[in-house]
């Protein structure tokens, strides 16, 4: 008898080896998911701190049309430029035979002011730019000049030539004024006179 009791206590104990064994291995099989999954956080935080990376560089985009717009607005500021017809003139080849042979006896030529005033007699004078007020006093005189606006002669025995002019007084004796481009406005108070445009016949 003694004997079966001692081979129920070896199985037993076989028994509980068998158990603690079962029990070891299930408390570590648990612990090796866990390792990966705090693993794989990492990669997800670098990705949340990529996005924002990638709205950056919107707003440079944005900024970046804004001078093309400030670009285009300047475009209609060419517009205030006058237009080349304004003063068809100052384009015009002068092929009037007594514009050309009064230009080669030429005394002096001078720079235009805004205001001018030729006194001196028995002068040819050519002014070179644009001017706004032209009184000729002289008497004998020959005047060539690219712009006037006003030109308003006094004197005797006058003649000018212009490639542009806005408006003409005459008050003067023996005058006569030649335009390359438009008809400009005429007053004429003085006696034996003539305006023409070049090429014209002379009346």
């Amino acid at each position: 008898m003694t004997l079966s009791l001692a081979g129920v206590s070896a199985c037993s104990v076989s028994i509980g080896g068998a158990d603690q064994g079962a029990a070891t291995t299930a408390a570590q099989e648990p612990s090796s998911p866990e390792k990966p999954a705090a693993t794989s956080q990492p990669p997800t935080a670098t990705e949340g701190s990529q996005a924002p990376q990638t709205q950056a560089p919107a707003p440079s985009t944005q900024e970046q049309s804004t001078p093309a717009a400030s670009a285009g607005a300047s475009v209609p500021g060419t517009g205030a430029q006058p237009a080349t017809g304004d003063r068809p003139g100052a384009q015009a080849t002068i092929t009037d035979s007594e514009w050309l042979s009064d230009l080669e006896s030429v005394d002096r030529t001078i720079s235009a002011t805004p205001t001018m005033l030729l006194d001196k007699g028995n002068d040819d004078v050519r002014i070179e730019g644009d001017v706004e007020s032209l009184s000729v006093s002289a008497s004998n005189a020959r005047v060539f000049v690219d712009y006037v606006g006003l030109l308003t002669i006094s004197g005797g025995n006058v003649t000018v030539y212009v490639k542009d002019v806005d408006r003409v007084v005459i008050k003067g004796t023996n005058v006569e004024v030649v335009w390359a481009g438009n008809t400009p406005k005429v007053e004429d108070f003085g006696h034996n006179t003539e305006t023409r445009q070049q090429g014209a016949k002379s009346s």
